[in-house]
C-alpha cells in the first residue's frame, strides 16, 4: 500500500480526549454512531457524532483502556469535541477533558512494520483491527502496514525512536484506507454514509438512541445511499470544497487532498451517483480526477 519502508510518525498534535467516570459507556452509548457495547480490550472502533439533523459533527476512533474510553480525532477537534460532548453530561457521572497530559500517540506505517516494531521492542504485533497492550504501551493494527501507539508521553519517549515521517503520511493512510475523517473544513456537512462510515463498521443499526439516529437509520432502511467517499488522485494540489464536475454538472466536491510519496495527490471525493469517470475539478485549469480503488466494497 506504501512504497516506503516503514517509519515513525509524531502525533502529538491529534486530537485526544478522555471520557472516564462511572456513567462513562452509557454516556457515550447516546452519542455515538458506534455500538460500544462491543468495545473490549482487544479490539476498537470508528465512531461518528451527529447533529440531530443527521450531519456529522466529528469522527473519532474510540479506545478503551481500563475504564477509561479515549477518543483520537484529527488536529484542531478538540474545542469541537468538548463543547459538543459536555453539554449532554447534565447529572451524569461523565468526565471529559484533553487526554494529553496523560496519553499521547505515536504511528508507525510502510512496508516492513512487523520488522520496524520488533526493533523499538513491540512483538508480537496484533492483527488488523485488533488491539493489544505491551508493557505500558497500547498498540492499535489499523491495517497491515499502519500501527497507532497510544502511552503515557514519558513511556513514548523511553522507545528513542527516529520520528522520520511527516504527519501527512498519516493523513494519506486514511485515504487509502477509505477512513473519512471529518476536520473543521468538513464538520457538519454530510451524513454518516456518504463518508462510508458504514462500511468500516463505524455505525449500528441495532443499538439504542443516540443523536441524529433517525436521519441515519432512514437513509439506511430507505433506500441507496445516494453519495459516497471515494479515493481520488489528482496531479495537482485543490482546496478541500473543490466542486467536481461530470458532463458541465456538479456531482460532487473534494474531501481531502494530500501529497502522496510520488509527489503527486491523493484524496477522497464525496460524490453523487455512480460516475466513475470523465469526472474534472470546477477550477479555471480544470484537471481530471482518476479513481482509485478503496479497500472496502461500497455495495453488500
Amino acid at each position: 500500500m506504501f512504497d516506503f519502508s516503514a517509519g515513525w510518525i509524531s502525533l502529538k498534535d491529534r486530537t485526544l480526549i478522555q471520557v472516564t467516570g462511572s456513567d462513562a459507556l452509557h454516556f457515550l452509548q447516546g452519542q455515538l454512531t458506534f455500538d460500544l457495547l462491543t468495545l473490549g480490550p482487544d479490539n476498537f472502533g470508528w465512531a461518528a457524532h451527529c447533529s440531530p439533523k443527521g450531519k456529522v459533527l466529528f469522527t473519532t476512533l474510540v479506545v478503551k483502556t481500563g475504564e477509561t474510553f479515549l477518543l483520537d480525532a484529527p488536529m484542531g477537534m478538540s474545542e469541537l469535541i468538548l463543547s459538543r460532548l459536555r453539554p449532554f453530561i447534565l447529572r451524569s457521572k461523565v468526565r471529559i477533558e484533553e487526554a494529553h497530559p496523560h496519553f499521547s500517540a505515536l504511528g508507525l506505517m510502510g512496508q516492513d512494520l512487523e520488522e520496524v516494531a520488533k526493533s523499538a521492542g513491540l512483538n508480537p504485533l496484533p492483527a488488523v483491527g485488533r488491539q493489544d497492550e505491551q508493557p505500558g504501551v497500547r498498540c492499535l493494527r489499523l491495517s497491515p502496514d499502519r500501527l497507532l501507539i497510544i502511552a503515557p508521553p514519558q513511556r513514548l519517549a523511553e522507545l528513542s525512536v527516529p520520528l522520520d515521517l511527516s504527519s501527512q503520511f498519516w493523513e494519506l493512510g486514511n485515504v487509502r484506507e477509505g477512513i473519512a475523517e471529518v476536520t473543521p473544513l468538513t464538520t457538519d456537512r454530510y451524513i454518516p454514509q456518504w463518508l462510508n462510515w458504514d462500511r468500516i463498521g463505524g455505525i449500528s443499526f441495532r443499538k439504542g438512541c443516540y443523536t441524529g439516529q433517525e436521519i441515519v437509520a432512514r437513509t439506511h432502511y430507505l433506500g441507496k445511499v445516494k453519495r459516497r467517499a471515494l479515493h481520488i488522485a489528482l496531479d495537482s494540489a485543490v482546496p478541500v470544497g473543490t466542486s467536481i464536475l461530470h458532463g458541465g454538472e456538479v456531482t460532487g466536491e473534494v474531501f481531502s487532498c494530500i501529497k502522496n510519496e510520488q509527489g503527486k495527490y491523493e484524496g477522497l471525493a464525496i460524490i453523487a451517483g455512480e460516475e466513475s469517470s470523465n469526472l474534472v475539478t470546477e477550477e479555471a485549469a480544470p484537471q481530471a480526477l482518476r479513481i482509485l480503488p478503496l479497500p472496502y466494497a461500497l455495495s453488500d
